[in-house]
């Protein structure tokens, strides 16, 4: 709004100064040829003889006064120390013969004074009204520099052709104003979608983190319940004197702590975070999980709807695993690039979903699980349709006696 208000003040000084300099320009113009009927022989031999041809030269200054309308016109001339003079001047009335004192000399027109220059300058009179001076060389008939003519010339044209233009260029003021409000409004409407925006991804990654925090904090709690276990066995065995055996259980610790190490690697901080959790809780539950990850950052889909498409398959796939008897639970997890598509696969052994609800498996709040009271059920599966379609990928799942597979395609440009 400032950038506006200070481009519709420059747009109005730099039409009045147009203004201004076109007017100067037909005075001068228009002073030009005025004084092609100046007597310029009468005014030669009036600088050697002054009192003879006064009258003259003063009616003929009276003469392109009239004619311009002008409010003074004189003759100036520098003098041997290079100040300037009135030579001449029009009378102020009919009545009154003009005075020396008549026209006073602006210190912008000394100032800019050159002998054979024709210029224009904005001055202002005593009573503070605009007046435009132009200054016009007078030549000789043998082309020698006798002085210039100076016409003064009252600028209300000016003034009243400025409020002209500025009252012709309301309807484009107006449409610069409402283009403003209406910039700032498609600004505020924009901040207002984007703080909502991010609220809701926010609170997306929020709930989804609680729950893998909910989920590492059971694992460690499983694990601490373990260890005092372990712990426990190794003080027995010492006590009744057993170092034997107590190396050789340290040494299956050492190995079964060994597998708690993801054997893949990946590139992928977040994803890394969220395997390396799963993976320890397979091994703490007795899953056997399968990984293949490709060496790739996954770049081109936010790190949030990443996360939010792998933790719902695999908490998924926990929970329809974890049925079965401990030979019977198995996981697979891949992650695939492909010829630029992103291929994510998560596949469990457990029971068959019935092919009358493989259409409804991805409805709000529709669930194939048991409700636990406090425990929201069948938002998973829904979170991650509306994820891949947000991408224009699609979602895939076959299920049938052995195993169920979901399978996410990801299209994205390289």
């Amino acid at each position: 709004m400032v950038f506006s208000a200070f481009n519709l003040y420059t747009t109005y000084a730099s039409t009045r100064n147009t203004i201004d300099l076109t007017i100067g320009y037909q005075a001068i113009s228009v002073a030009q040829n005025a004084i092609e009927s100046f007597d310029i022989s009468t005014y030669e031999d009036s600088l050697t003889n002054h009192s003879v041809h006064k009258d003259i030269i003063e009616t003929q200054l009276n003469e392109i006064k009239q004619y311009l309308g002008a409010k003074n016109v004189y003759i100036i001339e520098p003098d041997a120390g290079e100040q300037l003079t009135i030579k001449a001047a029009s009378t102020l009335n009919s009545e009154k013969k003009q005075t020396e004192v008549c026209c006073e000399l602006s210190k912008e027109l000394e100032k800019q004074f050159a002998k054979k220059r024709a210029f224009f300058i904005r001055t202002e009179d005593n009573s503070n009204k605009s007046l435009i001076s132009s200054v016009i060389p007078l030549l000789g008939n043998d082309g020698m520099y006798m002085g210039s003519l100076v016409v003064e010339s009252k600028l209300g044209t000016a003034e009243e052709i400025t409020k002209e233009v500025m009252r012709r260029n309301i309807p484009f003021f107006i449409i610069n104003g409402l283009f403003v409000l209406f910039s700032l409004t498609i600004f505020i409407a924009f901040q207002i979608w984007y703080r909502k925006e991010v609220s809701t991804q926010v609170g997306d990654a929020e709930e989804t983190y609680q729950s893998e925090f909910q989920s590492m904090l059971q694992t460690m709690r499983a694990i601490r319940h373990d260890f005092l276990n372990h712990i426990q066995v190794i003080q027995g065995l010492m006590k009744i004197g057993r170092e034997d055996r107590a190396f050789e259980y340290v040494n299956s610790l050492t190995s079964e702590v060994e597998t708690m190490e993801l054997p893949v690697t990946i590139k992928n901080p977040a994803l890394y975070i969220l395997v390396q959790s799963k993976w320890v809780r397979a091994q703490n539950e007795k899953v056997d999980m399968h990984l293949y990850v490709d060496d790739h950052l996954f770049k081109h889909i936010h790190t949030i709807d990443l996360i939010k498409i792998f933790s719902n398959l695999i908490d998924n796939a926990f929970d329809a695993t974890l049925i079965g008897s401990e030979s019977e639970r198995f996981i697979n997890i891949e992650a695939r690039v492909i010829q630029n598509q992103y291929i994510f696969k998560v596949e469990n052994i457990g029971p068959t979903i019935p092919k009358d609800h493989l259409n409804k498996i991805f409805e709000t709040g529709f669930s194939t699980k048991p409700e636990k009271r406090g425990v929201p059920r069948g938002d998973g599966l829904s979170i991650v349709k509306q994820v891949v379609h947000k991408y224009g990928g699609t979602i895939n799942v076959q299920s049938n006696k052995n195993s169920t597979t979901f399978e996410v395609k990801i299209p994205f440009k390289s």
